[in-house]
């Protein structure tokens, strides 16, 4: 199956096995937020009644992994927001930066010297000077996971986790559609706004109106579509 990609415009990943992994909705349609665990039986029965899923994957397990992924990735983001409070991130990372410059620079002068008797025997490269490199370059990399997605969105992985349900529902078999009411001034329905609307209650803790499930299906439907064609084409 298709891999998902970890750079910070793709995030959301192509559909299939990426479910075990989880990644902006918006927040006007929806509630109150909860941690999530693990679907209570009442919920995955309902979410289950949507469609006859097809035999042979555990649904509700890749759809648990998907929801507890999400949250770790929540959790992990909060830490960053904390420890960035009250200060300019793009300045911590220019500091963070310039220490990695200089740290790298030092070592290659205590290279030089290396030749030198005086210097000869001193452990090159120097271990303290390396694992300081290695934490630098550490929380560079985990700057550009949890903060540089982030800037102009406001939860690139709750966009993820759109993206993660509706291929969910595609590789059972599903259709990226939804059906409008007459006699309800164009309400939007069908079972993947049903399988989405119980899903995100249950996941996220919010209640999602049907004109707010119907713009994330438009948002994520060619891209899905697209990825899963690429995906066929590389089977034949």
């Amino acid at each position: 199956m298709p891999k998902r990609d970890k750079t910070s415009a793709s995030r959301r990943p192509p559909p299939g096995a990426s479910l075990v992994r989880a990644g902006a909705a918006h927040s006007a349609d929806a509630t109150s937020v909860v941690t999530f665990t693990a679907l209570s039986e009442a919920q995955w029965e309902a979410i289950r009644s949507t469609r006859n899923w097809p035999g042979g994957r555990d649904w509700r397990d890749m759809l648990e992994k998907c929801a507890q992924r999400f949250w770790e990735e929540q959790s992990k983001r909060k830490m960053w927001v904390k420890k960035l409070r009250g200060k300019r991130p793009a300045r911590e990372k220019e500091r963070v930066y310039g220490a990695l410059l200089l740290t790298r620079r030092l070592q290659r002068a205590w290279a030089k010297l290396a030749t030198d008797d005086d210097f000869a025997e001193d452990r090159l490269p120097d271990p303290g000077l390396k694992l300081r490199e290695q934490r630098l370059i550490t929380w560079l990399s985990d700057y550009e996971t949890w903060v540089t997605p982030y800037v102009g969105k406001s939860n690139p992985d709750q966009e993820h986790l759109e993206w993660q349900l509706m291929s969910m529902w595609f590789e059972a078999g599903g259709k990226l559609e939804y059906s409008r009411k007459k006699d309800d001034p164009g309400t939007p329905y069908g079972t993947l706004v049903d399988f989405l609307a119980l899903a995100f209650e249950a996941v996220l803790g919010k209640r999602y109106q049907p004109s707010g499930i119907a713009k994330m299906i438009e948002r994520h439907r060619p891209q899905i579509n697209v990825a899963w064609e690429i995906y066929r084409r590389g089977l034949t």
